[in-house]
């Protein structure tokens, strides 16, 4: 594991401004009930979902990333945030803020991956290709259709079918997601050591979207290991974007 720094600022690393337009966001999709007679399944991977390159809690976006952190930090001991901002697994088979009973530790900022999954039926999610075939870049249409078949959960429980067709909307033409992408580009919280590191990684100087371990590796470590071990890390990442 490598070395983390510890987060001395008593401030909020997301501000208020900002908080406010992802509980905007996040509002627009609807509540559901699971009734699922094992909960947490959804947030854990199978060895053969492991073996299809698919990832717990992934894609995270940036400001969603600073904002479960900023929770850690306000809901949790210190114990627990030295274990959760230390986590530096870039694809676990399970979670690393999934329960014991099968609960979310963070649901009250749990992130739009995990909001939005087993939302849409088959139904609406075959429908809602149809409709929108011709308006949207076919491309759209195809990741839509590949990735919401893969999260079509037969126990969940529409609790407010009055925004099903808004949200649709919003999944097919990645109106969430650019969002997203918009508030990282405005406010990313890196320091301009780590972005200078980032770049000689990448070329660019901020990253879309990553996994919560993975995110970990690149804000919470030491500028010591991030000098020497970043770069192989985001060479070696199949998931950092």
């Amino acid at each position: 594991m490598s070395e983390f720094v510890r987060i001395e600022s008593p401030d909020d690393l997301l501000g208020a401004d900002t908080k406010e337009r992802l509980d905007a966001l996040y509002a627009k999709v609807p509540a559901v009930t699971c009734a699922c007679d094992n909960l947490g399944q959804c947030c854990q991977l199978t060895p053969e979902e492991a073996a299809e390159d698919w990832a717990t809690m992934y894609p995270l976006y940036t400001t969603e990333y600073l904002n479960i952190v900023d929770h850690v930090r306000s809901h949790f001991s210190e114990e627990e945030q030295a274990r959760f901002l230390t986590f530096d697994e870039e694809r676990p088979l399970r979670c690393p803020f999934l329960s014991d009973e099968g609960g979310c530790r963070i649901h009250p900022v749990r992130p739009l991956v995990c909001r939005t999954y087993g939302v849409l039926s088959r139904e609406h999610v075959e429908e809602t290709g149809s409709v929108y075939r011709g308006d949207v870049p076919d491309l759209w249409i195809h990741q839509f259709l590949r990735n919401e078949r893969c999260t079509i959960c037969p126990d969940t429980e529409l609790d407010e079918p009055d925004k099903l067709d808004d949200h649709a909307k919003e999944m097919v033409t990645f109106g969430y997601e650019r969002e997203l992408i918009k508030m990282g580009e405005e406010n990313d919280g890196l320091d301009e050591e780590r972005r200078v590191l980032l770049v000689e990684a990448t070329g660019r100087g901020r990253l879309v979207r990553w996994t919560w371990g993975g995110f970990n590796r690149l804000y919470r470590s030491t500028l010591d290991w991030a000098r020497s071990n970043l770069k192989d890390a985001l060479k070696q990442s199949r998931l950092a974007e």
